[in-house]
Protein backbone atom coordinates (compact mmCIF):
# COMPACT_ATOMS: atom_id res chain seq x y z
CA UNK A 1 0.00 0.00 0.00
CA UNK A 2 1.30 3.42 -0.94
CA UNK A 3 0.51 6.23 1.49
CA UNK A 4 -0.67 9.42 -0.14
CA UNK A 5 0.89 12.40 1.57
CA UNK A 6 -0.96 15.66 1.07
CA UNK A 7 1.03 18.84 0.61
CA UNK A 8 -1.66 20.71 2.55
CA UNK A 9 -1.52 21.16 6.29
CA UNK A 10 -3.25 23.13 9.02
CA UNK A 11 -1.53 25.72 11.20
CA UNK A 12 -3.74 26.63 14.16
CA UNK A 13 -3.31 29.35 16.77
CA UNK A 14 -4.60 29.00 20.32
CA UNK A 15 -5.49 31.79 22.76
CA UNK A 16 -6.78 31.51 26.31
CA UNK A 17 -6.50 33.18 29.69
CA UNK A 18 -4.87 30.63 31.94
CA UNK A 19 -4.50 26.97 31.01
CA UNK A 20 -7.89 25.45 30.15
CA UNK A 21 -7.85 21.71 29.57
CA UNK A 22 -8.84 21.98 25.92
CA UNK A 23 -5.43 23.47 25.00
CA UNK A 24 -3.67 20.21 25.80
CA UNK A 25 -6.51 18.22 24.24
CA UNK A 26 -6.28 20.12 20.94
CA UNK A 27 -2.49 19.83 20.92
CA UNK A 28 -2.78 16.03 21.20
CA UNK A 29 -5.52 15.85 18.58
CA UNK A 30 -3.52 17.94 16.11
CA UNK A 31 -0.55 15.63 16.60
CA UNK A 32 -2.76 12.58 15.98
CA UNK A 33 -4.18 14.03 12.76
CA UNK A 34 -0.89 14.67 10.99
CA UNK A 35 2.74 15.24 11.77
CA UNK A 36 2.67 18.25 9.44
CA UNK A 37 -0.09 20.12 11.30
CA UNK A 38 0.84 22.75 13.89
CA UNK A 39 -0.85 24.14 16.98
CA UNK A 40 0.78 27.33 18.28
CA UNK A 41 -0.24 28.77 21.64
CA UNK A 42 -0.31 32.55 21.93
CA UNK A 43 0.67 34.13 25.22
CA UNK A 44 -1.99 36.81 24.91
CA UNK A 45 -3.90 39.10 22.53
CA UNK A 46 -0.75 41.13 21.83
CA UNK A 47 1.15 37.99 20.83
CA UNK A 48 -1.77 36.99 18.59
CA UNK A 49 -1.81 40.41 16.90
CA UNK A 50 1.95 40.23 16.37
CA UNK A 51 1.73 36.82 14.70
CA UNK A 52 -1.13 37.95 12.48
CA UNK A 53 0.85 41.02 11.48
CA UNK A 54 3.84 39.03 10.24
CA UNK A 55 2.05 38.09 7.02
CA UNK A 56 2.30 34.35 7.70
CA UNK A 57 -0.95 32.57 6.82
CA UNK A 58 -2.79 30.67 9.55
CA UNK A 59 -5.66 28.23 9.17
CA UNK A 60 -7.68 29.42 12.18
CA UNK A 61 -7.37 30.70 15.72
CA UNK A 62 -9.06 28.84 18.58
CA UNK A 63 -10.04 31.21 21.40
CA UNK A 64 -11.38 30.23 24.80
CA UNK A 65 -14.73 31.91 25.44
CA UNK A 66 -13.48 33.19 28.82
CA UNK A 67 -10.42 34.90 27.34
CA UNK A 68 -9.80 38.42 28.61
CA UNK A 69 -9.74 40.62 25.52
CA UNK A 70 -12.10 38.54 23.39
CA UNK A 71 -14.06 41.32 21.71
CA UNK A 72 -14.90 42.76 18.30
CA UNK A 73 -11.43 44.27 17.90
CA UNK A 74 -9.70 40.92 18.27
CA UNK A 75 -12.13 39.13 15.95
CA UNK A 76 -11.87 41.86 13.31
CA UNK A 77 -8.07 41.80 13.33
CA UNK A 78 -7.99 38.05 12.86
CA UNK A 79 -10.64 38.11 10.14
CA UNK A 80 -8.85 40.92 8.29
CA UNK A 81 -5.73 38.74 8.23
CA UNK A 82 -7.74 35.89 6.69
CA UNK A 83 -7.76 33.84 9.91
CA UNK A 84 -11.17 32.47 11.02
CA UNK A 85 -11.97 32.76 14.73
CA UNK A 86 -13.32 29.63 16.41
CA UNK A 87 -14.53 30.11 19.99
CA UNK A 88 -14.12 27.08 22.24
CA UNK A 89 -16.92 26.74 24.79
CA UNK A 90 -19.59 29.33 25.50
CA UNK A 91 -22.28 27.50 23.52
CA UNK A 92 -24.84 28.57 26.13
CA UNK A 93 -24.49 32.16 24.89
CA UNK A 94 -24.59 31.90 21.07
CA UNK A 95 -25.93 35.44 20.71
CA UNK A 96 -22.75 36.94 22.12
CA UNK A 97 -20.55 34.84 19.84
CA UNK A 98 -22.58 35.87 16.81
CA UNK A 99 -22.49 39.55 17.74
CA UNK A 100 -18.72 39.43 18.10
CA UNK A 101 -18.44 38.14 14.55
CA UNK A 102 -16.83 34.80 15.42
CA UNK A 103 -16.79 32.30 12.56
CA UNK A 104 -18.01 29.36 14.65
CA UNK A 105 -17.60 27.63 18.00
CA UNK A 106 -16.54 24.20 19.29
CA UNK A 107 -17.55 22.28 22.37
CA UNK A 108 -15.20 22.10 25.35
CA UNK A 109 -13.40 19.72 25.30
CA UNK A 110 -13.49 18.91 21.57
CA UNK A 111 -13.19 15.41 20.18
CA UNK A 112 -11.18 14.40 17.12
CA UNK A 113 -14.42 14.35 15.15
CA UNK A 114 -15.24 17.90 16.34
CA UNK A 115 -11.80 19.11 15.31
CA UNK A 116 -11.97 17.43 11.91
CA UNK A 117 -15.41 18.91 11.25
CA UNK A 118 -14.28 22.40 12.22
CA UNK A 119 -11.20 22.19 10.00
CA UNK A 120 -13.22 20.95 7.06
CA UNK A 121 -15.94 23.60 7.37
CA UNK A 122 -14.05 26.71 8.42
CA UNK A 123 -10.25 26.41 8.45
CA UNK A 124 -7.99 27.17 5.52
CA UNK A 125 -5.42 24.50 4.62
CA UNK A 126 -1.94 25.83 3.94
CA UNK A 127 0.36 24.33 1.34
CA UNK A 128 2.99 27.00 0.90
CA UNK A 129 3.60 30.57 1.96
CA UNK A 130 1.01 32.22 -0.21
CA UNK A 131 0.60 35.93 -0.57
CA UNK A 132 -1.53 37.15 2.28
CA UNK A 133 -4.71 38.76 1.00
CA UNK A 134 -5.48 41.70 3.23
CA UNK A 135 -8.77 43.43 3.77
CA UNK A 136 -10.99 40.45 3.03
CA UNK A 137 -14.64 41.00 3.84
CA UNK A 138 -17.12 38.33 4.69
CA UNK A 139 -20.17 38.10 2.49
CA UNK A 140 -23.03 40.19 3.73
CA UNK A 141 -25.77 38.22 5.36
CA UNK A 142 -29.47 38.86 4.93
CA UNK A 143 -30.23 42.46 5.80
CA UNK A 144 -33.14 43.58 7.91
CA UNK A 145 -34.75 46.96 8.36
CA UNK A 146 -32.40 49.85 8.97
CA UNK A 147 -32.67 53.62 9.04
CA UNK A 148 -30.83 56.11 6.88
CA UNK A 149 -27.50 57.70 7.82
CA UNK A 150 -26.34 61.12 6.68
CA UNK A 151 -22.76 62.24 7.31
CA UNK A 152 -22.18 65.99 7.55
CA UNK A 153 -18.61 67.16 7.02
CA UNK A 154 -16.58 70.01 5.63
CA UNK A 155 -13.29 71.89 5.97
CA UNK A 156 -12.64 73.64 9.26
CA UNK A 157 -14.58 76.84 9.81
CA UNK A 158 -17.31 76.16 7.29
CA UNK A 159 -20.00 75.53 9.89
CA UNK A 160 -20.53 71.83 9.22
CA UNK A 161 -21.31 71.17 12.90
CA UNK A 162 -23.95 73.89 12.89
CA UNK A 163 -25.50 72.48 9.73
CA UNK A 164 -25.56 69.01 11.31
CA UNK A 165 -27.36 70.34 14.39
CA UNK A 166 -29.91 72.26 12.37
CA UNK A 167 -30.49 69.36 10.00
CA UNK A 168 -31.15 66.98 12.91
CA UNK A 169 -33.53 69.46 14.53
CA UNK A 170 -35.40 70.07 11.28
CA UNK A 171 -35.73 66.37 10.52
CA UNK A 172 -37.04 65.70 14.03
CA UNK A 173 -39.67 68.41 13.49
CA UNK A 174 -40.79 66.77 10.24
CA UNK A 175 -43.97 64.74 10.92
CA UNK A 176 -42.75 62.04 8.55
CA UNK A 177 -39.83 61.22 10.85
CA UNK A 178 -41.87 60.75 14.07
CA UNK A 179 -39.00 62.42 16.00
CA UNK A 180 -36.94 59.26 15.36
CA UNK A 181 -33.77 61.24 14.62
CA UNK A 182 -30.35 60.86 16.24
CA UNK A 183 -27.42 63.28 16.05
CA UNK A 184 -24.00 61.69 16.64
CA UNK A 185 -20.87 63.79 17.18
CA UNK A 186 -17.90 61.87 15.72
CA UNK A 187 -15.57 64.86 15.36
CA UNK A 188 -12.16 64.87 17.03
CA UNK A 189 -13.02 68.32 18.39
CA UNK A 190 -16.56 67.57 19.48
CA UNK A 191 -18.76 70.66 19.80
CA UNK A 192 -22.31 69.33 19.66
CA UNK A 193 -22.65 69.13 23.45
CA UNK A 194 -21.67 72.81 23.79
CA UNK A 195 -23.94 73.77 20.91
CA UNK A 196 -26.87 72.16 22.73
CA UNK A 197 -26.05 73.92 26.00
CA UNK A 198 -24.73 70.79 27.72
CA UNK A 199 -21.71 71.19 29.98
CA UNK A 200 -21.53 67.73 31.53
CA UNK A 201 -22.87 64.56 29.94
CA UNK A 202 -22.68 61.09 31.42
CA UNK A 203 -22.76 59.47 27.98
CA UNK A 204 -20.61 60.04 24.92
CA UNK A 205 -19.37 58.28 21.80
CA UNK A 206 -16.54 56.70 23.75
CA UNK A 207 -19.02 55.04 26.11
CA UNK A 208 -21.15 53.87 23.17
CA UNK A 209 -18.16 52.29 21.41
CA UNK A 210 -17.06 50.64 24.66
CA UNK A 211 -20.57 49.23 25.17
CA UNK A 212 -20.32 47.49 21.78
CA UNK A 213 -16.90 45.87 22.24
CA UNK A 214 -18.34 42.61 23.56
CA UNK A 215 -21.73 42.53 21.85
CA UNK A 216 -24.84 44.57 21.17
CA UNK A 217 -26.58 46.24 24.13
CA UNK A 218 -30.27 45.54 24.61
CA UNK A 219 -32.77 48.23 23.62
CA UNK A 220 -32.99 49.79 27.08
CA UNK A 221 -29.19 49.96 27.40
CA UNK A 222 -28.88 51.41 23.90
CA UNK A 223 -31.45 54.11 24.62
CA UNK A 224 -29.57 55.06 27.78
CA UNK A 225 -26.55 55.95 25.64
CA UNK A 226 -28.41 58.90 24.07
CA UNK A 227 -30.74 61.62 25.35
CA UNK A 228 -33.04 64.39 24.15
CA UNK A 229 -31.52 67.87 24.70
CA UNK A 230 -33.76 70.50 26.25
CA UNK A 231 -35.85 72.31 23.68
CA UNK A 232 -35.30 69.72 20.95
CA UNK A 233 -36.98 66.60 19.63
CA UNK A 234 -33.97 64.74 18.27
CA UNK A 235 -31.74 62.56 20.40
CA UNK A 236 -28.05 63.34 20.86
CA UNK A 237 -24.90 61.28 21.36
CA UNK A 238 -22.07 63.68 22.28
CA UNK A 239 -18.53 63.10 21.07
CA UNK A 240 -15.27 62.43 22.86
CA UNK A 241 -14.33 64.81 25.65
CA UNK A 242 -10.72 65.34 24.54
CA UNK A 243 -8.99 64.97 21.17
CA UNK A 244 -6.42 62.58 22.66
CA UNK A 245 -9.24 60.07 23.20
CA UNK A 246 -9.62 59.43 19.44
CA UNK A 247 -8.23 55.84 19.63
CA UNK A 248 -11.25 54.89 21.77
CA UNK A 249 -13.77 55.55 18.98
CA UNK A 250 -12.07 53.77 16.09
CA UNK A 251 -12.33 50.28 14.72
CA UNK A 252 -15.14 47.74 14.66
CA UNK A 253 -16.59 48.88 17.99
CA UNK A 254 -17.46 52.25 16.47
CA UNK A 255 -18.87 50.58 13.38
CA UNK A 256 -21.01 48.27 15.52
CA UNK A 257 -22.23 51.17 17.66
CA UNK A 258 -23.20 53.31 14.67
CA UNK A 259 -24.88 50.37 12.97
CA UNK A 260 -26.90 49.51 16.05
CA UNK A 261 -27.95 53.12 16.60
CA UNK A 262 -28.88 53.50 12.93
CA UNK A 263 -31.07 50.42 13.16
CA UNK A 264 -33.10 52.06 15.94
CA UNK A 265 -33.73 55.45 14.29
CA UNK A 266 -35.33 56.54 11.03
CA UNK A 267 -32.50 59.01 10.45
CA UNK A 268 -29.03 59.24 11.98
CA UNK A 269 -27.02 62.42 11.38
CA UNK A 270 -23.28 62.08 12.03
CA UNK A 271 -21.11 65.16 12.43
CA UNK A 272 -17.65 64.01 11.34
CA UNK A 273 -14.31 65.43 10.23
CA UNK A 274 -13.26 65.07 6.57
CA UNK A 275 -10.02 63.27 7.51
CA UNK A 276 -10.65 60.16 5.43
CA UNK A 277 -7.22 60.63 3.81
CA UNK A 278 -5.61 59.87 7.20
CA UNK A 279 -7.04 56.33 7.20
CA UNK A 280 -4.80 53.93 5.22
CA UNK A 281 -6.75 51.60 2.95
CA UNK A 282 -4.50 48.63 3.79
CA UNK A 283 -4.36 48.53 7.56
CA UNK A 284 -6.17 45.41 8.76
CA UNK A 285 -4.21 45.16 12.01
CA UNK A 286 -2.53 47.60 14.31
CA UNK A 287 -3.72 50.84 15.92
CA UNK A 288 -6.33 53.01 14.33
CA UNK A 289 -5.59 56.48 12.98
CA UNK A 290 -7.34 59.83 13.47
CA UNK A 291 -8.97 59.24 10.09
CA UNK A 292 -10.54 55.93 11.13
CA UNK A 293 -13.85 57.46 12.36
CA UNK A 294 -14.23 59.33 9.06
CA UNK A 295 -13.53 56.20 7.02
CA UNK A 296 -16.10 54.20 8.98
CA UNK A 297 -18.79 56.89 8.87
CA UNK A 298 -18.38 57.61 5.15
CA UNK A 299 -18.45 53.90 4.42
CA UNK A 300 -21.76 53.48 6.26
CA UNK A 301 -23.50 56.71 5.27
CA UNK A 302 -26.22 56.73 2.64
CA UNK A 303 -25.46 60.38 1.90
CA UNK A 304 -22.46 62.60 2.67
CA UNK A 305 -23.30 66.30 2.97
CA UNK A 306 -20.16 68.38 2.33
CA UNK A 307 -20.40 71.95 3.62
CA UNK A 308 -18.33 74.68 1.96
CA UNK A 309 -17.95 78.45 2.09
CA UNK A 310 -17.29 81.23 -0.40
CA UNK A 311 -13.75 82.47 -0.93
CA UNK A 312 -10.69 81.14 -2.74
CA UNK A 313 -9.23 79.38 0.31
CA UNK A 314 -12.51 77.67 1.13
CA UNK A 315 -12.97 76.63 -2.50
CA UNK A 316 -9.55 74.96 -2.48
CA UNK A 317 -10.33 73.24 0.82
CA UNK A 318 -13.65 71.99 -0.54
CA UNK A 319 -11.93 70.68 -3.68
CA UNK A 320 -9.42 68.82 -1.51
CA UNK A 321 -12.20 67.22 0.54
CA UNK A 322 -14.02 66.27 -2.66
CA UNK A 323 -10.86 64.63 -4.05
CA UNK A 324 -10.19 62.74 -0.81
CA UNK A 325 -13.74 61.39 -0.75
CA UNK A 326 -13.41 60.24 -4.37
CA UNK A 327 -10.05 58.59 -3.66
CA UNK A 328 -11.63 56.71 -0.75
CA UNK A 329 -14.08 55.10 -3.17
CA UNK A 330 -17.19 57.06 -2.21
CA UNK A 331 -19.55 57.21 -5.23
CA UNK A 332 -20.25 60.71 -6.50
CA UNK A 333 -24.01 60.15 -6.38
CA UNK A 334 -23.80 59.79 -2.59
CA UNK A 335 -22.14 63.18 -2.13
CA UNK A 336 -24.21 66.36 -1.81
CA UNK A 337 -22.33 69.66 -1.67
CA UNK A 338 -23.76 72.54 0.34
CA UNK A 339 -22.03 75.86 -0.49
CA UNK A 340 -22.73 78.59 2.05
CA UNK A 341 -22.23 81.84 0.18
CA UNK A 342 -23.52 84.16 2.88
CA UNK A 343 -24.16 82.75 6.32
CA UNK A 344 -22.84 84.92 9.16
CA UNK A 345 -24.45 82.65 11.75
CA UNK A 346 -22.29 79.72 10.70
CA UNK A 347 -18.98 78.87 12.35
CA UNK A 348 -17.61 77.47 15.55
CA UNK A 349 -17.61 80.86 17.25
CA UNK A 350 -21.30 81.30 16.48
CA UNK A 351 -21.90 77.71 17.57
CA UNK A 352 -20.38 78.39 20.96
CA UNK A 353 -22.45 81.55 21.26
CA UNK A 354 -25.54 79.44 20.54
CA UNK A 355 -24.45 77.00 23.22
CA UNK A 356 -24.07 79.77 25.79
CA UNK A 357 -27.47 81.13 24.81
CA UNK A 358 -29.03 77.69 25.24
CA UNK A 359 -27.47 77.33 28.69
CA UNK A 360 -28.99 80.68 29.65
CA UNK A 361 -32.37 79.34 28.61
CA UNK A 362 -32.59 81.33 25.40
CA UNK A 363 -34.07 79.16 22.69
CA UNK A 364 -32.13 78.96 19.44
CA UNK A 365 -34.49 78.74 16.50
CA UNK A 366 -33.47 76.47 13.65
CA UNK A 367 -34.68 79.06 11.16
CA UNK A 368 -32.13 81.61 12.42
CA UNK A 369 -29.54 80.19 10.03
CA UNK A 370 -29.85 81.36 6.45
CA UNK A 371 -28.33 79.01 3.92
CA UNK A 372 -27.70 80.52 0.53
CA UNK A 373 -28.08 77.62 -1.86
CA UNK A 374 -27.91 77.87 -5.63
CA UNK A 375 -31.05 76.85 -7.44
CA UNK A 376 -33.58 78.12 -4.91
CA UNK A 377 -36.32 80.58 -5.76
CA UNK A 378 -35.30 83.41 -3.44
CA UNK A 379 -31.66 82.50 -2.86
CA UNK A 380 -32.18 81.36 0.72
CA UNK A 381 -33.19 78.15 2.41
CA UNK A 382 -34.13 77.48 5.99
CA UNK A 383 -33.07 74.36 7.84
CA UNK A 384 -36.50 72.89 7.15
CA UNK A 385 -35.98 73.30 3.42
CA UNK A 386 -32.55 71.71 3.72
CA UNK A 387 -34.07 68.74 5.56
CA UNK A 388 -36.68 68.36 2.85
CA UNK A 389 -33.99 68.47 0.19
CA UNK A 390 -31.93 65.82 1.99
CA UNK A 391 -34.96 63.53 2.25
CA UNK A 392 -35.64 64.03 -1.46
CA UNK A 393 -32.07 63.04 -2.35
CA UNK A 394 -32.26 60.00 -0.06
CA UNK A 395 -35.48 58.89 -1.73
CA UNK A 396 -33.76 58.95 -5.12
CA UNK A 397 -30.74 56.97 -3.99
CA UNK A 398 -30.85 53.17 -4.17
CA UNK A 399 -31.19 51.58 -0.77
CA UNK A 400 -27.90 50.45 0.72
CA UNK A 401 -29.66 48.02 3.04
CA UNK A 402 -31.20 45.84 0.35
CA UNK A 403 -34.11 45.15 2.65
CA UNK A 404 -36.10 43.42 -0.06
CA UNK A 405 -35.66 42.76 -3.72
CA UNK A 406 -38.19 44.22 -6.12
CA UNK A 407 -40.89 41.75 -7.02
CA UNK A 408 -42.80 42.08 -10.26
CA UNK A 409 -46.58 42.04 -9.83
CA UNK A 410 -48.33 40.06 -12.53
CA UNK A 411 -51.59 41.53 -13.74
CA UNK A 412 -54.50 39.80 -12.04
CA UNK A 413 -52.31 38.07 -9.45
CA UNK A 414 -53.70 40.21 -6.65
CA UNK A 415 -57.28 39.14 -7.35
CA UNK A 416 -60.25 41.25 -8.41
CA UNK A 417 -62.72 43.46 -6.64
CA UNK A 418 -66.46 43.37 -7.01
CA UNK A 419 -66.25 46.34 -9.39
CA UNK A 420 -64.04 44.34 -11.74
CA UNK A 421 -66.41 41.43 -11.97
CA UNK A 422 -68.76 41.34 -14.97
Amino acid sequence: MVAIVSSLRYVLLGLASGEPAWLEAVARLVGRRSADDEFIRCTGPVDLATRLGTGRPFSAVLVDHRTVGLDRELVRRASAAGCPVIVVGGADDPGRLASLGATSHMVDPPSLQDLDGMLERHATPIGRIDELRLGLRAEDGPAGWTGRMVAVTGPGGTGASTVARLLAAALADDPRMYSSVLLVDACLEADQAHMHGITDSQVDLQAAARAHRNGDPVDSELRALTFVPAGHRHRLLPGIRQRRDWPTIGGPSLEAALGNLRDHHLATIVDVDPYVDLAPTHQPVGPTTPGEPARIVFGMADLVLVVGRAGSDSVRSLARVRANLADSGLPAERVMELPLTSSPAVGRLASRRAGRAARRGQAVQSGDLVLDLPGTLDGSDTAAHLADRVLTVLDRLPSRTQNQNEVAVIAGSLGTTSDDEP
